[in-house]
């Protein structure tokens, strides 16, 4: 059996993995070590009695090679192979130890409270990083502390681990740990309060990553996260190295510790005030005159901002471009802001791919025409509700920026046809959001079906509320988009019928009665099998809208029965469109 089931770290990925038994078994197998390795120096001990390839490796090859190997019961047959290859092979399943269940976890605790001069290997130095997250319910303070002698560990997340107290994050540091943590992740951990951020600014002097997030399910909780300036503060002070912050719904925090963070953090690449409702241009002033390297930024619901902070900025004062490294920025119901904000923006960032300006209704087409600006470097858009948009602006979008992936145009209510069927000659278009454009008819959606390149790269189709559509359109899109998982068309009387509603995916459980009487969304398996009973009608009947009638005939009753039966779909939370999608994580992974 393998001491534990690791995933290789190709790509810094957190994603846990599995943990088996605890290492004792393998050590058994092999030839013991003595306890006193030094566990930060390559072990290069060799056997006369190995083989003489396996003599000659250095060990820092021996420890790359295995690295890569995709199984693990390879890398523990490895270990095997003599004291070097042992000693390697431990060092890669012991990385990242990952817990798919309490049982393992408990094991896992009990062999870090063992003695350590009882150990054949020093498992707990071997432990790099750590994601104690899809089993939060059972972390807490006794099981963190045990952690305690894990003295190489350099990244360990926490997220949701809500049974966590500032106790357990102060016995986690007591002794040598927070000397090499790096990064740090205690999001929704709604019992942390300052005297734990305070231990960590103390403790951990490398620290590059820290993840504050808060979850804002409601108002109450949201008021009662317990995180103020003077941690923050205190942090921005002793970790100078720190190049991400995520402090969303933290909304008890000022410009004081925005401004701490960027006089002291100058190499911050990512910076997250999403909700911090007293956040005000000030703040923002201060992060764009010292943090030159940043490269995604997300004030989103922060109100007290306004053109100011970009205008009065060194934004609009240096030379064009100076915030070329800038990716991301995320600017949600800042509605104070003006199409003149986002030409400075556009000016100093001219590279950014994510451009996120929903519900900012003061901006018009002249916005718009700025963002072009940013031609092939931008791959996402979002401008739902910006109600002053017409088709003006949209048309000169496509004819510019031809690499976008996702455009979110929703409740953009003066766009016509005439703009979606320009969007068309968009050849990377992979997600469209049209939620509540009521001036959209079929014209639109043939449009988007009329080039091969369009077919083959749209995947998700957001048409709630277009009620100008017909089934003739929706069956076309469907039947020539081989690639679409998701269609959402909650409101459009047509796809009400009770044949259609077969494969829809349930509503989500806070809809009320009228909402769920509109609800229908299509994801995954669902498309799959309205595309099949779409081309059932067709042979049978030879009509889609004119087959209502005969669709719930003996003959067709089997197969509908099934495919519900045989349908199970997520329900996804925090749409703001009423399709029961969360449109702003369709866009995250870029």
């Amino acid at each position: 059996m393998l001491p534990f089931a690791h995933t290789p770290d190709r790509n810094n990925s957190p994603s846990p993995t599995n943990f088996g038994s605890a290492p004792s078994s393998a050590s058994s197998s092999v030839t013991s070590l003595s306890s006193n390795v030094d566990m930060d120096k390559p072990l290069i001990s060799m056997d006369s009695a190995s083989p003489a390839y396996a003599q000659s490796l250095p060990s820092e090859i021996i420890y790359s090679i295995l690295k890569q190997v995709a199984s693990m019961s390879d890398v523990y047959s490895c270990s095997l192979v003599c004291k070097a290859w042992c000693y390697m092979a431990l060092e890669v399943l012991w990385f990242k130890p990952g817990f798919q269940s309490t049982k393992t976890l408990s094991r896992f605790c009990s062999l870090l409270r063992q003695d350590p001069s009882t150990m054949t290997f020093l498992y707990p130095s071997m432990i790099r990083r750590l994601n104690l997250s899809n089993l939060s319910e059972d972390i807490d303070d006794p099981v963190i502390s045990c952690l305690a002698t894990c003295n190489r560990l350099e990244r360990i997340t926490l997220a949701g681990c809500t049974r966590l107290t500032d106790n357990g994050i102060l016995s986690l540091l007591q002794l040598s740990v927070g000397q090499n943590l790096i990064s740090v992740d205690l999001s929704d951990m709604t019992n942390v309060t300052d005297t734990a951020i305070l231990a960590i600014a103390e403790k951990c002097p490398k620290l590059q990553g820290l993840n504050l997030s808060m979850c804002k399910d409601s108002q109450e909780r949201s008021d009662s996260v317990q995180i103020h300036d003077e941690s923050i503060i205190r942090i921005a002070e002793r970790c100078p190295s720190l190049r991400r912050i995520k402090l969303s719904n933290c909304v008890h925090l000022t410009d004081r510790s925005a401004i701490a963070l960027a006089t002291h953090c100058k190499v911050l690449l990512e910076i997250d005030l999403m909700n911090c409702n007293l956040i005000t241009n000030a703040a923002l002033v201060a992060i764009f005159r010292h943090c030159s390297e940043l490269r995604e930024f997300r004030i989103n619901q922060c109100k007290n901002i306004s053109d100011t902070a970009f205008t009065q900025s060194v934004l609009a004062s240096k030379p064009a471009g100076v915030f070329h490294q800038l990716r991301i920025l995320d600017l949600t119901s800042v509605n104070s802001i003006t199409d003149q904000s986002v030409a400075v923006i556009v000016q100093a960032a001219p590279k950014i791919r994510n451009l996120i300006l929903n519900k900012c209704d003061n901006i018009t087409d002249e916005s718009v025409f700025s963002i072009c600006k940013l031609g092939r470097h931008l791959h996402y858009l979002h401008l739902g509700h910006c109600d002053k948009l017409t088709d003006r602006s949209i048309i000169q979008l496509a004819h510019h920026c031809m690499r976008i992936r996702y455009l979110d145009l929703a409740c953009c209510v003066q766009l016509t046809d005439r703009a979606v069927m320009e969007l068309a000659i968009l050849p990377k278009l992979k997600r469209i959001g049209l939620v509540k454009c009521q001036n959209i008819t079929d014209d639109a959606i043939f449009s988007l079906t009329n080039l091969s390149r369009m077919t083959n790269s749209l995947e998700r189709v957001h048409l709630s509320y277009c009620v100008k559509l017909t089934e003739h359109s929706i069956t076309h899109l469907v039947s020539s988009c081989q690639r679409l998982t998701h269609l959402s068309l909650t409101g459009v009387q047509p796809f009400l019928r009770r044949d259609f509603q077969h494969f829809c995916r349930p509503p989500p459980r806070d809809f009320n009665d009228q909402q769920r009487s509109l609800f229908c969304v299509f994801s995954g398996k669902g498309v799959r099998d309205l595309r099949a009973y779409f081309n059932r009608l067709r042979l049978l009947h030879g009509d889609i809208a004119g087959a209502e009638s005969h669709t719930l005939q003996d003959f067709h009753r089997p197969m509908l029965q099934s495919l519900q039966n045989d349908t199970v779909y997520m329900e996804v939370d925090g749409d703001v469109d009423g399709d029961g999608d969360n449109d702003i994580e369709d866009m995250e992974d870029v």
